[in-house]
């Protein structure tokens, strides 16, 4: 069964970020997706909350091969302890994911694990605009 992963903030795609070097050769990209979700800004970061409320969140969908080196990597960068996806501002779990051509597949997806109501909101669906935004003001 294939692995996939969706990523909604700075391991976008379209995001300079380093540590992208490191996992590249095991990432395809796959496509944009959505997930029931709300989006919260944590400063140099994004955070998703499931929502079931009609929100969405866009991201990215990635075809992993050799998932479990490109997972320990990334839940390393997302501050999971070592083998506790459960655990830590974010977790790792798994949720369907609705692509641009009406396809589901099941997704790893790094949820904020934490209370969000001292968090400001992110409006856009998608980060990388609300960045954009963001930076113009």
């Amino acid at each position: 069964m294939p692995d996939y992963l969706f990523v909604y903030g700075t391991l976008r795609r379209d995001y300079d970020l380093k540590l992208k070097n490191r996992v590249s050769g095991n990432l395809q990209y796959v496509g944009q997706a959505k997930v029931g979700a709300a989006l919260y800004d944590l400063g140099r970061y994004p955070g998703a909350v499931r929502s079931r409320k009609g929100e969405e969140v866009i991201g990215d969908v990635f075809l992993l091969s050799e998932a479990d080196r490109v997972l320990r990597i990334l839940d390393k960068y997302e501050g999971i302890p070592e083998g506790r996806p459960d655990q830590g501002e974010f977790v790792r779990k798994k949720g369907k994911v609705k692509l641009r051509s009406g396809k589901e597949v099941n997704a790893w997806i790094y949820w904020y694990n934490l209370d969000p109501k001292e968090r400001q909101p992110i409006k856009y669906k998608n980060y990388l605009n609300y960045l954009k935004n963001k930076s113009i003001r």
